[in-house]
């Protein structure tokens, strides 16, 4: 057997079209794209591709420790600043640098400033990117006190994933969401005094195409909540914080959710050990990948028992605060029932 040459090598390479070229840089970090720039024109040409990049997330953080490679990456964006689709910046406190950032990048889909203090010229500035697939607010601080952000989201007629902090969301732009067509995705976990109606019309708007919905609860959910939520086929991802409301009648709905991996269904006292014995060990939720039953008051070690037995894809389990499993004896017993599992008590 011979050994290649080299510029053999290469030229064995070149035979490959395009789009399988690309399909290989998407395997690669982004420093070997970058390199792969300097190889030969058609590589350059290769390595910016639009369908290379839109997988590329660039993060930029000010977080102490994290200094050298948001320097590299804010290299990247001044020379690249035509390839960049994905940009999530952190832990900026300055909205005028946030803002110098962002303006960089002209053709942004994904949008995300977590743990950030943003300005409210935020709402006029993202209409700069109308071809936005997701925003991603989460965690971060409105400057303005007494102020909301109004953002038309329909105007964001791509819009797939919203994730809001405990503003973005007054009563005159909320309207907005039940008209993003494509919005699959929400998490507004965070912000509170919605109406149940609201709720139901937007759960309504989506029920074809929702797959993840985090909602605070409280008020804004009831037991039809539930059902309708059901009736959602393509739903994985489900929270509700605040459960109060809700009773073993709502409860037994999530038996009918066929494919949903990831659950949390926090704070409630109403729901009895039998019903959640047996919605709980329904065949679709025993496929959970995570599950968190905070504070729910009847969560007795019969129904981790069950959860231990049947649940063979969970990673993750959180029933902190429920008082018939913390300061027990059982809860020492956890650990060796659940050996694969990371489970939350405190």
């Amino acid at each position: 057997m011979t050994i290649p040459k080299e510029n053999e090598t290469t030229d064995l390479i070149d035979i490959l079209p395009d789009e399988l070229m690309i399909s290989i840089f998407k395997w690669l970090p982004l420093e070997t794209i970058l390199e792969c720039e300097n190889v030969c024109s058609r590589w350059k040409k290769l390595a910016r591709d639009a369908g290379l990049w839109r997988q590329i997330v660039l993060t930029y953080s000010g977080k102490p420790g994290k200094s050298e490679v948001s320097e590299k990456n804010l290299a990247i964006i001044k020379t690249h600043q035509d390839c960049i689709r994905c940009l999530k910046i952190q832990y900026v406190y300055s909205y005028p640098e946030i803002k110098s950032l962002i303006q960089q990048c002209q053709n942004l889909i994904s949008l995300e400033i977590v743990m950030c203090r943003i300005g409210k010229d935020f709402e006029e500035n993202i209409t700069k990117w109308p071809n936005l697939k997701k925003i991603n607010l989460k965690n971060s601080l409105l400057l303005t006190r007494n102020v909301d952000l109004t953002i038309a989201y329909d105007s964001l007629k791509y819009l797939k994933h919203l994730t809001l902090s405990d503003f973005g969301l007054p009563l005159e732009t909320r309207d907005t969401l039940l008209r993003c067509n494509h919005l699959s995705h929400i998490f507004i976990e965070k912000v509170r005094n919605l109406d149940l109606e609201y709720i139901h019309r937007l759960i309504n708007s989506k029920m074809e195409i929702l797959k993840a919905l985090h909602i605070y609860g409280a008020d804004s959910v009831n037991d039809e909540t539930l059902y309708m939520l059901s009736q959602c086929k393509l739903l994985k991802d489900l929270a509700i914080i605040r459960c109060e409301n809700l009773t073993d009648a709502g409860f037994i709905n999530l038996a009918n959710l066929k494919i949903i991996e990831h659950l949390q269904i926090w704070n409630n006292s109403n729901f009895s050990e039998a019903n959640l014995r047996r919605t709980l060990a329904s065949s679709s939720l025993v496929q959970l990948k995570s599950l968190s039953l905070s504070r729910i008051g009847n969560i007795s070690p019969l129904i981790i028992d069950v959860i231990s037995e049947y649940y063979k894809n969970l990673k993750f389990l959180a029933i902190y605060q429920c008082p018939r499993i913390i300061n027990t004896d059982y809860e020492k017993q956890l650990k060796s029932k659940l050996r694969n599992i990371e489970v939350v008590l405190y």
